[in-house]
């Protein structure tokens, strides 16, 4: 029986069967532990944070060792869970959270998350086409908006593990940056590459074994 279990979430456009998926199975099943992975569609229509965090919620179990790791909107995810969930991070069984190129905010950049952007007047026009999408944007915005500062403080906390890309233009690192100046705490390791990470992997690997195996010792 394995002696500890991973929970993996991928990112915005990849599954299970991605190349970091895979790459953290090996890791976990070498080290002699569960790997578990859960496809998200994070964009299908009605997949809103909350719900991600519902789910999260169910699949998640507490009671043997565990480690948690995100890759960009799986990161985003696993901060959410954590900031509706603080008790997860006291438990004693969760040994560390590995958030590889993490979201603090989906709203960085609204043109590439609102479809409707430059659409003219768009939230002025009220009209039974737009009225749905629009209730839908608002309540996007007041999710993303009132957990932003504790997504970004919860990275700082002793049992997670920040991955930044250098050349990073999905995400937004200015914030992470910024906290690294106040936050002493902040276990950060930044790699010279774009967001995707796939010209560093054996690098980002290195991290996640090195770290994982300390976390369990």
């Amino acid at each position: 029986m394995a002696e500890f279990r991973v929970y993996h979430l991928h990112g915005l456009g990849s599954s299970c069967d991605g190349t970091k998926a895979q790459k953290v199975k090996e890791i976990t099943l070498s080290l002699g532990g569960e790997f578990n992975c859960k496809n998200f569609d994070y964009l299908r229509a009605g997949a809103y944070p909350w719900k991600v965090v519902q789910t999260l919620k169910g699949w998640v179990k507490l009671d043997k060792p565990l480690i948690l790791v995100g890759s960009s909107m799986g990161a985003y995810s696993w901060l959410d869970f954590l900031v509706n969930l603080p008790e997860v991070l006291d438990n004693s069984n969760l040994k560390k959270v590995f958030l590889i190129t993490p979201p603090t905010t989906l709203f960085d950049y609204l043109q590439k998350w609102n479809p409707l952007y430059g659409r003219k007047k768009i939230f002025l026009h009220y009209g039974e086409a737009y009225i749905e999408t629009y209730k839908t944007f608002i309540e996007l915005m007041h999710w993303d908006v009132k957990f932003a500062n504790m997504r970004l403080l919860t990275l700082a906390h002793p049992k997670v593990v920040s991955v930044i890309a250098k050349r990073d233009t999905v995400v937004d690192n200015k914030p992470i940056y910024k906290l690294k100046e106040v936050a002493k705490t902040l276990n950060l390791y930044e790699i010279d590459d774009d967001h995707t990470l796939h010209n560093r992997l054996d690098e980002l690997i290195e991290i996640l074994k090195g770290e994982m195996e300390r976390a369990l010792r």
